[in-house]
């Protein structure tokens, strides 16, 4: 809600039209709603495009919807976090959010509230500013964080983003996030060489933290999450089964932020969280935590992992009707199909900044770590020689001998990961003691590569770290070049 206390804008700042957010308004939508619509331009543009389109408007400031009311098909003068739209449910093919959301207080309740205008295939599209820009970084670093007239550091923002919190928000308030587009103002190369050392002290990935550093601005779309997820959402009756979560603790900033984070394991809920520290190991840390569990389901799950407060709600409907078609052994959110020599990537997951959105459920041959679940009384413990990896294709290839099933359920979360683990020593140690001990089942095909023979000895695992650390590092070049 703007501020009657802040310094007025100028005329111009009403003036402007957001390109990359009008590209990203489907050709096919007919009916648009654009959310702080200040002088109508950008809706003009889109009825332009399509002289079909209906385009209206949300605005607060009268001088500015007045002039937009001239150029749309109708124009709200509204708070929207306060005021409601008089328009019908299902009425919208598309809303749009042309840099709004960080002057909110409570952007989450206006998106989860606008959700059910939107029709079937309906979208949101939204641009907001990244306060992870190399610019904030350095006015920080300088002690000279300094709000201005307009821009990342606009005097009327009242939320920041990052990539990761913006994903969050999305899930949170029932929308599938895509991201569809990072707008650049680009570091210099000295500055993020420079960098590079403390990155690599942070656990940040390189690659990602340079993307995260240049975008100044990301644009994103989301989808209604529909049925029984939008039932929690809207108004949820039924009570919820509590699950048990087992969580290895080795970086508490990255468990604060992210599953501690999450509102479904907020102080109150039926769930219960153990939090193992000091495992020599993550098999003994892992199945210490089975031991103890005291719910009929337990989640083993990585401290980067965001569960939105829809979540637990929907997990249990999903583990109830595979409890139905007779049980299962292991389950996850993505995971590998192995078809007429094709490995192929199953889930519905945010990974990193990257939606995966396949038909689910769907049996699998191997499940990602991230977050895994296991009935209470399984018979299936973790591989003590695994070390930290391929712990989903282990409890996998258990279940495949016991005759259970390996399935990825429909329970869209975010894999936070901000560091890349596919290119340590530690990674082929795991391969190669997984290679050798299920020599019948090679190749294993898992999201980190295609295990195969050669794996069982460690010239052959020393061999395939090299080729994956060669082609990381080829494109981290490749990254490079092209700025």
């Amino acid at each position: 809600m703007p501020d009657p206390t802040q310094p007025s804008k100028p005329d111009a700042y009403y003036q402007g039209v957001n390109r990359d957010l009008l590209e990203a308004v489907p050709a096919t939508a007919m009916a648009v709603l654009e959310v702080g619509c200040a002088e109508g331009n950008l809706g003009a543009l889109l009825k332009a495009r399509e002289p079909r389109r209906r385009v209206y408007g949300a605005e607060f400031m009268p001088d500015a919807a007045a002039r937009a009311s001239e150029r749309l098909d109708r124009v709200f003068r509204v708070d929207v976090e306060a005021d409601e739209l008089e328009l019908p449910p299902g009425s919208l093919d598309c809303i749009t959010y042309g840099d709004v959301l960080e002057h909110l207080r409570y952007p989450e309740r206006v998106l989860a509230r606008h959700r059910k205008l939107l029709g079937a295939g309906g979208r949101i599209v939204c641009s907001v500013p990244n306060v992870q820009h190399h610019s904030i970084l350095a006015a920080l670093a300088r002690g000279d964080f300094q709000y201005v007239e307009s821009g990342l550091l606009d005097a009327t923002h009242l939320r920041f983003f990052t990539c990761s919190t913006f994903i969050k928000l999305l899930l949170d308030a029932g929308y599938a996030p895509h991201l569809d587009a990072r707008l650049e103002s680009r570091a210099s190369r000295d500055s993020l060489l420079a960098l590079a050392p403390l990155l690599e002290r942070w656990g940040a990935e390189p690659v990602l933290a340079t993307k995260n550093l240049d975008t100044f601005q990301f644009i994103f779309s989301g989808t209604p999450l529909a049925g029984e997820i939008a039932r929690d959402l809207d108004a949820p009756t039924e009570p919820e089964p509590p699950l048990s979560f087992v969580v290895l603790e080795r970086d508490e900033s990255r468990l604060g932020a992210n599953l501690l984070a999450s509102p479904c394991l907020a102080p109150g809920s039926p769930h219960e969280l153990i939090r193992v520290r000091h495992a020599r190991t993550a098999a003994e840390g892992l199945n210490r935590g089975l031991a103890q569990a005291r719910h009929p389901h337990v989640v083993l799950v990585r401290e980067d992992v965001y569960l939105p407060r829809w979540w637990t709600r929907q997990l249990s409907r999903e583990l109830s009707r595979l409890e139905e078609q007779g049980g299962y052994g292991v389950a996850g959110i993505s995971g590998t199909q192995q078809r007429g020599g094709q490995a192929r990537r199953v889930g519905r997951v945010v990974e990193r900044d990257q939606l995966i959105d396949t038909p689910l459920p769907a049996q699998v041959d191997t499940l990602d770590d991230s977050l895994l679940i296991l009935p209470r009384h399984t018979p299936l413990r973790v591989e003590s020689t695994l070390g930290s990896h391929f712990i989903g294709a282990e409890l996998c290839l258990q279940a495949r001998q016991r005759g259970l099933r390996s399935v990825v359920v429909d329970a869209l979360c975010h894999h936070n990961a901000i560091s890349d683990d596919e290119q340590t020593p530690a990674l082929y140690e795991s391969g190669r003691a997984l290679a050798r001990k299920w020599r019948d089942q090679l190749p294993i095909s898992t999201a980190s590569g295609t295990i195969t023979a050669s794996w069982t000895t460690a010239a052959g695992a020393a061999a395939a770290f090299a080729r994956a650390r060669a082609r990381g590092l080829l494109a981290e070049r490749r990254a490079r070049r092209s700025r």
